[in-house]
């Protein structure tokens, strides 16, 4: 079986792991728990926690009603403690890459160093989805590049915010918006619920903490294993709770920065994820200047690496009543009428997928589309693609 071997500068250790880190088997069938870590290679601390959680369950032996996998994402990018070595493997999960590789268009022959990463992860994950019959959560693990308390992101389907909103965290939404084929996109286009989870910086001790207390929380809220039965389940639940308690909100992304190639951008120092800030406030540099604030709100993800074309996100809180509302709306498929009004109709290529032409259909706010479910997926100057997970209210279960 492949290895590779990486460096951890939080714990001053190297390791040696396979694609498979772990995985275990209950007694009894039951959910599923697919957990990725070391999806982006210079983000160790996922990976470090999926071993010694792996480890744990082993000697520990809990009872569990269900599977458990723990997978390596970009080993070669991994050993090398780079980000990615030809392109981001979390950013080539579109329908036209699945599309060839379902095609025999991609192969080991023609592919680039992600490429080739990402036709393995394919493949042993066709193979975990096709013999389970029971509900699969898919679980990525991540960290960051500047300081920031833990917190989730997911595409914003019902069955993910449900699962989400379980723990004790900030929950953000909307970021699918932004990001073009996540590795998470093409679970959820299976209709598998799935979650990031972010736990801090790359190189933290406190990462890898964070990490593993999540992941034994999963294994709690994804129901295959009772509370009672979690080593140290309070303490995991604590050890979220006290990291971030005065965030533990739902945020929406509403704006990204995106880098430009030979822009030189730096972001100014200081900033945590989540800080607030002001419209106009400057916070980052570039070839041209001063990059602004475009909005007040709460600055998301700032890019303090060299690798990466997300610069910053800006979130803003989301109220409880929008969530109730979005909730029952989608419930009740309220989306199914609006093709009905004026400027709005339904792609015949693409069920999912509404067309807005903006000059009719003016007085209608992207907001209103956020509420059902929908994401813009192309603006032009006269029309706005929006479009939703067909697996939105429910995740799907083979029986």
């Amino acid at each position: 079986m492949r290895k590779t071997k990486f460096y951890s500068r939080a714990l001053d250790k190297h390791f040696e792991v396979g694609r498979i880190i772990g995985e275990f088997h209950g007694d009894e069938d039951g959910p599923v728990l697919v957990f990725f870590g070391g999806v982006h290679g210079n983000e160790p601390a996922g990976v470090i926690a999926l071993i010694e959680l792996m480890d744990e369950i082993h000697r520990l032996k809990p009872k569990i009603c269900g599977s458990i996998y723990a997978i390596t994402g970009n080993m070669s990018a991994l050993e090398k403690n780079q980000r990615y070595q030809d392109q981001d493997l979390n950013r080539i999960w579109t329908k036209d890459q699945i599309r060839r590789i379902e095609k025999g268009q991609l192969d080991k022959g023609n592919c680039n160093a992600e490429e080739a990463e990402q036709l393995e992860l394919f493949e042993l994950g066709k193979e975990i989805f096709s013999k389970h019959e029971h509900q699969v959560y898919c679980i990525d693990l991540h960290t960051t590049s500047g300081p920031t308390v833990p917190f989730i992101t997911l595409n914003d389907t019902l069955i993910n915010r449900k699962f989400a909103t379980k723990f004790p965290i900030p929950v953000i939404l909307g970021i699918e918006e932004f990001l073009k084929g996540p590795l998470l996109s093409w679970v959820m286009e299976i209709g598998y619920p799935s979650l990031g989870f972010e736990a801090g910086e790359h190189h933290s001790l406190d990462s890898i903490k964070y990490h593993k207390a999540f992941v034994w929380l999963s294994l709690v809220y994804g129901g295959l294993i009772p509370e009672s039965s979690a080593p140290d389940f309070n303490l995991h639940r604590q050890t979220l709770t006290s990291s971030n308690s005065e965030l533990i909100k739902v945020f929406e992304v509403n704006f990204r920065y995106e880098v430009k190639p030979e822009e030189q951008f730096k972001m100014k120092p200081g900033y945590d994820n989540l800080q607030e800030i002001e419209k106009d406030e400057v916070i980052a540099e570039n070839s041209d200047g001063s990059v602004l604030a475009p909005s007040t709100g709460r600055i998301f993800m700032p890019l303090y690496q060299s690798q990466g074309e997300d610069g910053f996100f800006i979130a803003k809180k989301v109220s409880r009543f929008w969530l109730d509302l979005s909730a029952v709306l989608r419930t009740i498929r309220f989306d199914s009428l609006l093709p009905i009004l004026p400027g709005v109709k339904r792609d015949v290529r693409d069920k999912q997928t509404l067309v807005i032409n903006k000059r009719v259909a003016k007085l209608m706010a992207v907001e209103i589309f956020h509420l059902l479910g929908y994401r813009t997926k192309q603006r032009t100057e006269n029309t706005l693609r929006v479009s939703k997970r067909e697996y939105d209210v429910r995740g799907v279960a083979k029986k």
